[in-house]
């Protein structure tokens, strides 16, 4: 397959960067306590590594901090004043600050060269209020209140201890400890186990803080599959360009938080890693088929950002975090020319508008027991007759093996398909006069305790019994199809349509699937409804639905059309979403971050791919309060900036319902969408060359 517009990567072996030393990765700071155990035993020792006491396999530790009941805060709120700026900018922002009283501090954005500049420090959100207010007197915009780790000096006479399993008490020094395993895995209770060296330290804010450390490949094989994993995800070269993305991100991000003890937590802040417990075979082969390949721009590790749904098309790093980086530059997530493979029905199909009359029930009469010509609105809307439903009937009693009992030529027709399969035989004792005067109308006479049976069952609607009208052969049909599910229960196949024709089940590999030469082809739309259709140009990744025939090969191809539409980021429930919120809530939302007496209006600004930049929410009072890239999710509790909004009803009845797409900051990799691409054939290089524009991938002599 040729991809428009995606050149191929040009892979060049140069010593650029060096061989890497071992990463160390947070696992925890908050709790006091932890309870350990060493895969084949092994020693508790100080962090230089000499041993303190011994454990037997499968015997667990309490590592205890006594913190004598005091813990400090890990985190305090301070003023986030305006967008990230330059250097020379937030230079001149402080120096403003500092001269209204102030005294701020400029914190480095992890992700591009730009500062944040802080003012204040509060053990509360709301303590801010009285800064925000005079900044917003004063004509200061984008004022945030953000959380943020907060510093202090460890405090003095705590005491770190091991209780064993017999409650012996054994001190520990105050520097911490190292866990040394016989095997190759530490388990931490509540977390995983991890290969690699564990420590845990008391730390500055009066708790425990745990640190993996591991080499680069082992750390990717912990990281790959909590961020991308296979079975959500399964396609080698997605995950092939997951791996290169996550080892230059840890590269490039090494240190970042080296103010808590280690490189990079173990969470979204940074990347998602799970140990040893994360780990999967087909993404250890991916990281071990890119071993050594990182994506650089300018002979320098990337800024390898990635998000999980990028909302149809990625933003630039200027609209986010600021700066210029040429390739977190914005990109489309759609194919030029979509891939589709043709299909076509095995017999004629005459109409293919609107069929309102098709179900599931029919298809599944028509892979075994009905002439799929039945499948006509003409004929379906014309009474049904007792020699119409024989033929399906007696097939129907051949395969479920039952007795061939014939149709009855008086009375309701439906009750006559119900007697015919024997359903009649268990409504004695169960069904009650009562409850078919529930369901049925007095002019049923006939047999009512079957046919309120067949209406709670959902057979018929209750409607049917008081029609004048003959019932028509659809709905005779469908009450067929009803009563066969309800003897041979029966869900259709469902798989996602691969480039070779084969289908993926959910958690599964590829298969075959066979067609019969009769096959019916049909279309399924987001609303359920049904219609045949005489040949279809089936994209690759499409759901395609199935019904076997006799013979095993599918008698019946259904072709989902995806809600989510054509992008290569439709793989993902946040493709498109909606969240709707009471006035109250969303003042409370707006609140937790800005602080306004109540909301009058949003005014959005947006880009051409609907992605809001700049959000003014003007207060009650008139007054305006900005926020810009990141901020603008967060002040809504949205997943990304790609929406929009209606409201409904006024005043305090008012609600805002807002309608968007995609999940994340928008910046670097779409991870549904390189699962898109690797569907249409993509290689890893090419997603990569893709969605990081400009970079070359070098390999470690």
């Amino acid at each position: 397959m040729k991809l428009h517009s995606v050149p191929a990567l040009v892979l060049t072996l140069v010593p650029a960067i060096a061989a890497q030393p071992p990463l160390k990765i947070g696992i925890d700071t908050q709790a006091t306590e932890w309870i350990v155990s060493l895969e084949g035993g092994g020693q508790v020792c100080d962090r230089s590594g000499k041993p303190l006491l011994k454990l037997a396999p499968d015997e667990k530790l309490r590592i205890w901090w006594d913190s004598r009941g005091v813990s400090d805060p890990a985190a305090e709120y301070r003023i986030q004043v305006g967008k990230p700026h330059a250097s020379a900018e937030a230079a001149s922002l402080m120096k403003r600050l500092k001269e209204l009283g102030e005294a701020p501090d400029k914190v480095k954005v992890p992700d591009a060269d730009t500062w944040r500049v802080l003012t204040g420090h509060f053990r509360e959100a709301g303590e801010a209020e009285p800064v925000l207010q005079k900044l917003q007197d004063l004509g200061y915009e984008e004022l945030w209140v953000a959380s943020e780790s907060r510093s202090s000096q460890p405090r003095k006479g705590r005491a770190l201890y091991a209780i064993t399993d017999r409650y012996e008490r054994r001190p520990l020094p105050l520097a911490g400890i190292w866990l040394r395993p016989a095997g190759e895995l530490t388990a931490l209770q509540g977390k995983g186990r991890y290969r690699g060296k564990v420590e845990i330290h008391p730390n500055a804010q009066g708790r425990l803080t745990v640190v993996n450390t591991v080499d680069l490949e082992t750390y990717l094989r912990g990281v790959v599959p909590k961020e991308m994993g296979a079975w959500e995800f399964p396609s080698l070269e997605a995950l092939k360009a997951q791996a290169v993305a996550a080892r230059t991100y840890a590269v490039a991000n090494r240190g970042k938080r080296a103010a808590d003890g280690f490189d990079m937590g173990d969470t979204v802040a940074d990347q998602v890693y799970g140990g040893r417990d994360g780990e999967q075979a087909l993404t250890d082969r991916a990281i071990a088929e890119t071993e050594g390949l990182f994506a650089t721009y300018g002979g320098k590790p990337i800024q390898a950002l990635f998000m999980a749904n990028c909302g149809g098309h990625t933003t630039d790093v200027a609209h986010v975090f600021g700066g210029n980086a040429p390739y977190l530059s914005a990109v489309s997530c759609y194919p030029v020319r979509p891939l589709t493979l043709p299909y076509a029905s095995g017999v004629a199909v005459t109409a293919e508008g609107q069929q309102p009359w098709l179900s599931w029930e029919l298809l599944r009469l028509a892979s075994v027991a009905l002439p799929p010509e039945w499948l006509a609105g003409e004929r379906l809307a014309k009474a049904a007759t007792p020699d119409d439903l024989a033929g399906p009937v007696r097939i129907l009693q051949q395969r479920l093996a039952l007795e061939a009992r014939p149709l009855a030529r008086d009375g309701h027709l439906v009750l006559a398909l119900a007697r015919a399969f024997g359903f009649q035989r268990i409504v004695e004792g169960q069904e009650r006069p009562q409850d078919a005067a529930y369901f049925l109308p007095d002019s049923l006479p006939e047999d009512r305790l079957l046919a309120a049976f067949l209406t709670r069952r959902g057979v018929i609607p209750a409607s049917a019994w008081a029609a004048s009208e003959p019932i028509t052969l659809r709905q005779a049909l469908q009450a067929l199809g009803r009563l066969w599910q309800e003897l041979e229960p029966f869900t259709p196949g469902e798989g996602s349509l691969l480039m070779d024709r084969q289908v993926r089940r959910k958690r599964g590999g590829p298969e075959p699937l066979p067609m019969a030469p009769t096959l019916l082809l049909a279309e399924e739309s987001p609303d359920g409804s049904l219609r045949l259709v005489a040949k279809s140009d089936i994209q690759v990744g499409d759901r395609l639905k199935w019904i076997p025939g006799e013979d095993g090969p599918a008698q019946v191809l259904v072709r989902r059309l995806d809600p989510d539409g054509a992008a290569w980021d439709r793989y993902n429930p946040t493709a498109h979403w909606r969240v709707e919120y009471t006035e109250a809530e969303l003042l409370a939302m707006v609140r937790k971050r800005v602080y306004v007496p109540g909301i009058r209006d949003l005014k959005a600004e947006h880009d051409g791919q609907g992605r809001v930049l700049d959000l003014t929410l003007v207060d009650t009072k008139g007054a305006p309060h900005r926020v810009h890239g990141m901020h603008i999710r967060g002040l809504l509790g949205l997943k990304d900036n790609v929406f929009r909004w209606l409201t409904v009803g006024q005043g305090a009845t008012r609600r805002w319902i807002f309608y968007g797409r995609g999940w994340g900051h928008g910046l670097g990799m779409c991870q549904t969408g390189a699962y898109g691409m690797a569907l249409e054939g993509a290689t890893f290089e090419q997603i990569l060359q893709h969605y990081y524009p400009g970079v070359h991938l070098q390999r470690i002599e």
